[in-house]
């Protein structure tokens, strides 16, 4: 008897239920990857991020085959196609049972949907996991609805962490059967920068754990006074492994409570970090208009967002003229990865200083962070923009000057990225003098006038 489990966002062998239930009941398991750039390309998934899940793949090829379970790789174009070559693998390989792990987009539902509708047209059974730490129609209101708003989610998420002991999955069993050799997973084409980033992300499962043992034994309890600054190594650095599915959410809860307790304020702050990640699926879940390019707030659908594209490009490129901007656009381009911190100022920026839609925001970000997750990304943009679950008042608008003072005060980060600035007087807004000495850009919009437009616009579109 063979079964059959399929790779999604879930690249571990550790605490994957579905991987981990496949192994129980069968023979034989055979693990499949779907090969699918263009729904990569559809979903604006980063090619370094993709590269970094096939490094991964590489290693757990390897490991897969201890177990004697093998590693197919399948072939796909878009996310439409895959039912039909999941369904041909299945016919082909004399496939018992299919096991996967959910995934809660729009377009990844209806195709589990479909898959369990087709299979069972040809008498195949579709076992489908929830990988979350609380399903997501587990957590309600007092008035058994869904929660919108991050804090009273908090607090029942957090009570059921409390009074329900977590639990992580070990390996899957190793099969008695090897009945096929694992396949080659190919790598695709990145660019001599892309392919320098992926050098700054050590793979591997073990890699993974390695790293979060050592943020909690080193780091966490320090994480409240230290994750804000840029300039300083203070965070977790494993969204990553995160988004990827490399690591559990489980898993870190798991190590934390291991040791450690919510009375430390660093352990109760990184832990809220870990359930902003699960909120944001949870709001994905129970509102699938989020996976379809729109607002989470439906009367933002026709706000009048400008179409200034040099404006976007400068964004992009970090040639704003504002230093802290433009050296968190340098890190992303040059790493594949920003500090949480500037990910909200450069988001607010763009979407109120700028007025310029947050989705071009969003699918930039999508397309070249290495730990792009759909539903944090969007999230945290729709957040920044006002027009998403639990969002920032519209008048609530950073000046990044500010929070460039507060945050750098130094001017580290800047100077890392900015090396051009490192003479000047005032590092965080240059004045016009040192602009024209150094060549360094021009404001591309007044920050007090920009707030003021901003603030106008919102307040007349919501009349």
């Amino acid at each position: 008897m063979t079964n059959l489990f399929i790779f999604n966002t879930d690249f571990r062998l550790r605490d994957n239920p579905a991987l981990f239930h496949a192994s129980q009941n069968g023979k034989a398991l055979i693990a499949i990857f779907i090969n699918n750039p263009k729904k990569w390309a559809d979903h604006n998934e980063s090619n370094i991020k993709i590269a970094f899940q096939i490094e991964h793949l590489k290693k757990l090829t390897k490991e897969l085959d201890e177990l004697n379970i093998s590693l197919k790789v399948i072939h796909a174009e878009g996310i439409s196609d895959e039912n039909q070559k999941i369904i041909q693998f299945v016919k082909d390989n004399e496939i018992k049972e299919i096991f996967i792990n959910k995934e809660y987009g729009f377009n990844e539902t209806q195709r589990n949907l479909n898959l369990e509708r087709d299979l069972k047209a040809i008498n195949k059974k579709l076992n489908m996991f929830d990988p979350s730490v609380f399903t997501p129609e587990s957590i309600k209101t007092q008035s058994n609805t869904f929660f919108k708003v991050f804090t009273p989610f908090s607090r029942a998420f957090r009570s059921k962490l409390m009074t329900k002991k977590i639990e992580v999955l070990g390996l899957p069993k190793r099969q008695i059967n090897k009945i096929q050799n694992s396949d080659t997973v190919k790598n695709i084409d990145l660019t001599e920068n892309q392919k320098n980033i992926l050098k700054l992300y050590p793979t591997g499962e073990e890699t993974a754990q390695n790293k979060l043992r050592d943020f909690i034994d080193q780091k966490i309890l320090e994480y409240k006074e230290k994750r804000d600054f840029p300039a300083i190594d203070g965070t977790s650095s494993l969204s990553p492994y995160l988004s990827s599915g490399v690591l559990s959410s489980r898993q870190c809860f798991y190590e934390v409570f291991r040791n450690n307790s919510e009375e430390n304020e660093g352990v109760k702050t990184w832990n809220s970090e870990i359930i902003w990640r699960e909120f944001y699926k949870y709001i994905l879940f129970h509102n699938p208009r989020v996976s379809k390019n729109l607002s989470f707030s439906e009367k933002y659908d026709n706000f009048p967002w400008s179409d200034n594209q040099s404006y976007f490009i400068a964004w992009s490129e970090g040639k704003t003229g504002v230093p802290i901007i433009d050296a968190a656009m340098k890190q992303l381009n040059a790493t594949g990865w920003m500090h949480n911190r500037l990910r909200m100022i450069v988001a607010m920026y763009l979407s109120k200083n700028l007025l310029i839609d947050w989705r071009k925001g969003e699918k930039y970000f999508m397309q070249n962070l290495i730990d792009g997750d759909f539903a944090s990304n969007n999230g945290g943009w729709q957040w920044s923009a006002s027009t998403g679950v639990d969002a920032a008042p519209y008048f609530r608008i950073f000046n990044p000057i500010t929070q460039s003072e507060k945050f750098d005060k130094k001017g580290i980060f800047i100077k890392k990225w900015l090396p051009e600035l490192s003479s000047v007087k005032n590092i965080h807004d240059p004045s016009s003098s040192e602009r024209n000495y150094i060549g360094y850009s021009k404001h591309l919009v007044d920050l007090k006038e920009s707030r003021k437009k901003a603030i106008e616009v919102f307040s007349n579109f919501s009349k």
